[in-house]
């Protein structure tokens, strides 16, 4: 009798939360530069807690991947939606970093 496989439950669970988190942080920054695109160029100021908001989901979609990496290894499978989400959160921070130097 063989022992019945392990759920990948946790790991997909904190792999997709984490590729969420970002899809979730990215959308304020882009609505604002949207506003301020179309509407009224003085909606740009609202681009500071946009990118307040980008930079710390970013930050807790790292995270969040992180330990769905953990769980995927310490089940030995299901290593995709964590990486996934661990790579873009780092992106998404890299990316905001790159910005805030440039514009210095």
């Amino acid at each position: 009798m063989t022992t019945p496989a392990v759920p990948l439950l946790a790991q997909r669970a904190w792999g997709i939360a984490a590729v969420a988190l970002v899809v979730l942080s990215v959308l304020p920054t882009l609505f604002v530069l949207l506003l301020a695109a179309t509407v009224d160029e003085q909606y740009g100021w609202l681009l500071i807690p946009a990118f307040a908001l980008l930079v710390g989901g970013g930050s807790v979609a790292m995270l969040t991947g992180i330990v769905g990496l953990v769980f995927a290894g310490i089940r030995r499978r299901g290593f995709l939606w964590p990486a996934i989400g661990t790579a873009s959160g780092i992106g998404l921070v890299g990316t905001a970093s790159l910005i805030l130097n440039l514009g210095a």
